[in-house]
């Protein structure tokens, strides 16, 4: 009997442990955070745009955009004068200098100044403008003339360096200018005059002025003559030519492109 309830109460225990344990629940999901709208953009204020320059204040501003793509073709900065150009041109559309300049950076330099050059050995102090403008008639012609020997920085330019001009004949140095003779110091204790008579003028003074002068109309008429040639008005290039050798006959330059001139207005003539 006793063995009887022992093995009961034992079956007893046996199914307590068997019994499944309670089901246990998952964590409850926080809520989700309310949406926030978008705050609307809101409108940064633009700056009004520059006023447009015209009149007086346009061309100002023009040439001092000229001066200072002067300045950064010199420097070797191509893309900042370029864009100095185009505004300047903008500004003042008939600007003959910007147009100068900026045909000196999109043209191309042989085919613009021609094949055939002669050697130039640079002097101390001189500037490729100077060059340029002895050369070519104008200083604004000084890019071209860097491209045209492959020069990056024309300021860079260096006594004894030679570079290529164009034309048949070489380019003389630059004539040195007279300078006035040094007047006379006054004597200590001059006896007074009772009349006073124009003193007659230094001939060395005159002389010298009268040289500037003839230097001056020279490089005026030459100026003129290349940039007509470069627009193909042949009969107005060789007058201007003909002016320069009327004042120096022995000027070999203005010898040569002027048979260069008359050259081609004879092909031009037979083609016709």
């Amino acid at each position: 009997m006793n063995r009887i309830l022992a093995l009961a109460i034992a079956v007893a225990l046996l199914a307590g442990c068997a019994a499944a344990p309670e089901p246990v629940k998952p964590p409850e999901e926080p809520p989700p955070e309310p949406v926030q709208p978008e705050a609307e953009p809101v409108d940064t204020p633009k700056p009004p745009p520059a006023p447009l320059l015209t009149g007086p204040a346009a061309k100002e501003q023009a040439h001092k955009l000229l001066r200072q793509a002067f300045e950064s073709l010199n420097d070797g900065n191509e893309q900042k004068a370029r864009a100095e150009l185009e505004e300047a041109r903008r500004l003042e559309p008939d600007n003959r200098q910007a147009a100068c300049l900026m045909r000196g950076i999109t043209a191309d330099p042989v085919a613009t100044l021609g094949r055939e050059s002669t050697p130039y050995t640079v002097r101390p102090g001189e500037l490729l403008g100077r060059i340029a403008q002895r050369a070519l008639g104008d200083v604004c012609e000084f890019y071209i003339l860097a491209r045209y020997n492959q020069i990056r920085v024309p300021k860079a330019l260096a006594a004894g360096q030679v570079i290529r001009i164009p034309g048949k004949v070489a380019l003389a140095p630059e004539a040195p200018v007279a300078k006035p003779a040094p007047e006379p110091a006054p004597a200590v204790e001059a006896p007074p005059r009772p009349v006073s008579k124009p003193a007659a003028p230094d001939p060395a003074v005159t002389k010298a002025a009268e040289e500037k002068k003839r230097r001056a109309l020279i490089e005026r008429h030459h100026r003129n003559a290349q940039a007509a040639f470069r627009r193909q008005d042949l009969t107005t290039a060789i007058k201007e030519w003909d002016r320069v050798l009327e004042l120096d006959p022995g000027n070999e330059l203005a010898q040569a492109r002027r048979q260069e001139a008359l050259d081609m207005s004879r092909r031009l003539q037979q083609i016709k």
